[in-house]
């Protein structure tokens, strides 16, 4: 088999694509976070950043609004409204295990806090 060039030089950034910032490395999580993280990443990321507004609010904004209600976050998943009008709704999650959404919602709080520090 012939490997094309385009080819081989996505095989070899495909790891510097995939590979989190140096801000991001920095965050020391709870063993709860450590776990909501790997599912944040995989359906939460697509709309949601630590300190940029994709198509959700970032991560530092949640953190702001939920630090002292994490259980919150886990309602609001489970049974999201639409507060922004311009923007898509946010999908349900009501399919996930509450104890899931809950290691997510600690992941949330904690990068989403350390974004905050860090400033924009």
């Amino acid at each position: 088999m012939k490997w094309s060039p385009f080819l081989a030089a996505l095989l070899l950034l495909a790891p510097a694509c995939t590979r989190p910032d140096a801000a991001e490395e920095a965050v020391a999580l709870s063993p709860r976070a450590a776990k909501g993280k790997a599912m944040f990443s995989t359906h939460c990321a697509a709309c949601h950043a630590p300190a940029a507004k994709l198509v959700g609010p970032p991560l530092s904004e949640i953190a702001g609004l939920y630090r002292t209600d994490p259980d919150a976050i886990v309602r609001w998943a489970v049974n999201p409204g639409r507060k922004r009008t311009d923007l898509p709704p946010m999908p349900s999650f009501r399919g996930v295990r509450e104890s899931d959404l809950a290691d997510v919602a600690q992941y949330i709080i904690e990068a989403g806090t350390a974004a905050g520090k860090q400033g924009p």
